[in-house]
């Protein structure tokens, strides 16, 4: 059985936290499907949607870009009314030259609110910056204090040009600002990020961890240099591995937990889980768009419509 506490009521009040108790919720395993529906009426799936994609991530205006699991050096891109449209956005070798390997592998990536790709690589230990056009490419950064950056977990930001960076493997989110050109540590705990969203306000981080296994937050414009977490959601026993706000105003929010077999949607407002849907295949990161929810699956990226209306 799995346990769940909710602390807080909304993002747009989150330094006020109540504590509120979910009923058990059982996993349903009776499925031969690829997905397993809790209601088919309600978890409706798009049965032609299909993108052979591994990592990805959803512009404002629409595109899909998303990294080719064949070769982990490439993001292709389509946009979401046209998705059967496929065209090939940069290859990552054809722009960088490495020593040590060419053998580039993007760990994340997150579209700007300019509409410009950021790129997490791990061989080079590089964050990049891809132009919308993909005529330019910018490394932002690719060491803090002499250590080269690593593995990626976790990659969002801001308008005014903040850019958050999850290193799982020294314990760290990385803030860089891109108007000054300066890397600093955000959390004064340590912490193992999986994944990251940001509210409608651009004020507050939203983080999954793993060990312990909980989603956290920051108030990134809290006045200290390094900044102190407080815990939204915290599970036992079972991970948190992605998620993502769905609503403009930040009242709902998707969980994938369980190997990513399991999907939690959390009423902020009320306090409470509203929503659940078991998956019978792994799945490795949610996001949300218009009405749809996406998933990344081991054989290419879905999409399922919110089960209910949000603004």
């Amino acid at each position: 059985m799995v346990r769940i506490i909710l602390l807080l009521v909304s993002l747009t009040f989150l330094f006020f936290g109540c504590i509120y108790s979910i009923p058990n919720t059982p996993v349903n395993k009776e499925t031969n499907s690829i997905i397993s529906d809790l209601n088919s009426t309600n978890h409706s799936t798009d049965q032609d949607f299909f993108l052979r994609g591994s990592n990805f991530s959803i512009s404002n205006e629409g595109n899909i870009y998303f990294v080719d699991p064949r070769n982990r050096s490439i993001v292709r891109k389509a946009n979401l009314e046209n998705y059967k449209s496929i065209e090939k956005f940069i290859d990552l070798k054809e722009w960088i030259r490495s020593k040590e390997s060419s053998d580039f592998k993007i760990d994340d990536l997150w579209v700007d609110h300019q509409g410009k790709l950021i790129l997490a690589e791990s061989t080079a230990g590089k964050i990049l910056r891809v132009s919308k056009d993909a005529r330019k490419l910018e490394n932002l950064t690719d060491s803090y204090d002499g250590y080269r950056l690593s593995k990626i977990h976790g990659l969002n930001g801001t308008k005014d040009g903040k850019i958050f960076i999850g290193s799982p493997n020294s314990a760290t989110i990385y803030e860089f600002d891109t108007n000054l050109g300066k890397l600093s540590v955000l959390n004064e705990n340590l912490v193992r990020p999986k994944d990251f969203a940001m509210n409608a306000a651009g004020n507050r981080l939203i983080v999954a961890e793993s060990n312990p296994n909980r989603i956290l937050v920051y108030d990134i414009n809290s006045p200290e240099i390094m900044k102190k977490s407080w815990n939204l959601i915290q599970f036992y026993k079972q991970r948190p591995i992605s998620l993502d706000i769905l609503d403009s105003n930040s009242n709902y929010i998707a969980v994938l937990i369980n190997r990513g077999q399991q999907l939690k949607i959390f009423d902020l407002l009320k306090g409470e889980l509203v929503d659940q849907i078991d998956f019978s295949f792994l799945c490795f990161r949610v996001r949300a768009h218009s009405e749809w929810i996406y998933l990344q699956t081991r054989n290419g990226i879905i999409r399922k419509q919110i089960p209910f209306t949000v603004n």
